[in-house]
């Protein structure tokens, strides 16, 4: 629970209105007025009033046939704002373009957010821009850079992380906790995950943690990714595993204090 003092410094109102927006993910594209008053515990006349500025404004928009409420175009383009303008893409692309420039291969940086991990800097590669890479992966059992973040986290938020069911993406997905948990041990000996078409048919990565040395805690992860019609998983790792670790250590390097 939050200290008294901090939560006099809070805006209510202003928790209140973002708490709707977060409400939207790629799982719940759409939701309706009634939806999400019982999810905020709102009543709906305040939450129409909500709805409707964010719809004057454009952050949100109301289908008309469906009436469920929706992102609006100027959500995306202050999401766009905030990546393109944020200070630690500025610090991490020229590692991450050196390091593409290097070894010609996908390359993701991912930070995580409570639970799940969101793509900060892609640099893509040919074999795989017909893959569709996240933008956020809510499960992160399935991405190497979920199991790489996973795995170097305190137990029992490991724990916390791993939602049950665990959601089955391909016919390779790990859907059982204790082949997860040897899967995550394995990764925390060797120093880097590994993803063979657990997420889509066809992609395989490996993944490294970042952990800021400021504060000794995972912030994200980096990977790399390439399609099967160029690597095996054995190759790919034979050629690359070492090239994931160093990549992250050093992007680790120059992540701030907050």
């Amino acid at each position: 629970m939050m200290p008294p003092a901090e939560k006099i410094l809070l805006s209510e109102t202003l928790e209140k209105g973002l708490g709707i927006l977060n409400l939207f993910n790629e799982y719940r594209y759409g939701l309706k007025l009634i939806e999400i008053s019982k999810e905020l515990g709102i009543n709906k006349t305040s939450i129409y009033r909500y709805l409707n500025t964010y719809c004057k404004l454009g952050y949100l928009r109301k289908d008309p046939h469906t009436k469920l409420f929706k992102l609006g175009p100027r959500t995306l383009a202050l999401a766009y704002s905030f990546i393109q303008g944020s200070d630690l893409v500025g610090i991490i692309k020229p590692i991450v373009d050196r390091a593409y420039l290097k070894y010609r291969v996908h390359i993701d940086v991912g930070l995580l957010h409570e639970d799940s991990i969101y793509a900060l800097y892609r640099r893509e590669n040919k074999d795989t821009l017909n893959f569709r890479h996240f933008t956020r992966g809510r499960g992160l059992h399935f991405l190497a850079s979920g199991k790489a973040v996973l795995a170097f986290l305190p137990e029992a938020e490991q724990l916390s992380l791993i939602k049950l069911p665990l959601e089955k993406k391909t016919p390779k997905t790990i859907v059982e906790k204790t082949h997860l948990l040897h899967e995550l041990k394995k990764t925390k000996e060797r120093g880097y995950s590994k993803n063979n078409e657990e997420f889509l048919p066809g992609l395989i990565a490996l993944g490294a943690p970042l952990v800021n040395y400021h504060t000794s805690r995972v912030q994200g992860a980096v990977s790399f990714d390439a399609s099967t019609s160029r690597y095996t998983m054995e190759k790919f790792e034979r050629d690359y595993a070492a090239a994931v670790i160093e990549l992250a250590k050093e992007i680790s390097t120059v992540l701030p204090a907050s």
